[in-house]
């Protein structure tokens, strides 16, 4: 696997360039209506420099949590929020922000976002991408930015139902083509191409760097 890591990089380049995910659209590309919508509430980020700035050009400093059960209550089939739901949980947004919490980084899952590999049609698809869409947007309008991790993925049929230690060529690219599409307009989202990758068994080896 670790052999196609400069291939399924340059995919992943390559499809957030083409869907505007390689820098935040401010005017070529109309912002998203519905759910995913910043509202005006969440921070509008960019970078500056080596900076990440809102719109008056002020240091944002992202202070955070992770929020589970994206990544993996959809493909064990029992739902697809941890604490079930439907993404919408404002109260707990709430409590996030009294304590000064300003970033949640939400696990997901490919799988379940492209509905392969045998996740329930319920947790899968549309549904999924609702539901992710409906909690981005209770963070932005609570003044939250989402933070949208690949979390568990896999390659061809095998189920995306652990870590893997790289990504893979077979559906990342399009995960992340679709995900860019949908949220490359929303400067209160930002992407996190891959959770804690780990090649060679996480040794120090040249094979590991390749």
């Amino acid at each position: 696997m670790n052999r196609r890591l400069p291939a399924v990089l340059a995919a992943l380049a390559s499809a957030l360039l083409a869907c505007g995910g390689g820098e935040k659209s401010t005017g070529a590309t109309p912002p998203p209506t519905g759910p995913g919508q910043t509202g005006g509430a969440a921070p509008a980020l960019h970078v500056q420099g080596t900076r990440l700035v809102d719109a008056a050009g002020n240091t944002v400093r992202l202070r955070g949590v992770s929020h589970s059960g994206t990544e993996y209550a959809c493909v064990q089939g029992w739902g697809i929020f941890d604490h079930g739901g439907d993404g919408t949980d404002s109260a707990g947004v709430a409590a996030m922000r009294a304590w000064g919490i300003n970033a949640v980084r939400i696990p997901m899952n490919e799988d379940c976002w492209l509905a392969i590999n045998g996740v329930k049609a319920q947790y899968a698809g549309d549904a999924y991408k609702q539901a992710i869409a409906n909690y981005v947007g209770v963070l932005n309008r609570g003044g939250m930015v989402a933070i949208l991790d690949l979390h568990w993925t896999a390659p061809g049929t095998d189920s995306a139902n652990k870590q893997a230690p790289m990504p893979d060529r077979d559906h990342t690219p399009e995960f992340w083509r679709q995900v860019a599409k949908a949220y490359g307009a929303n400067n209160a989202v930002v992407f996190d191409l891959f959770n804690e990758p780990y090649p060679d068994n996480n040794a120090d080896t040249p094979e590991g760097w390749r």
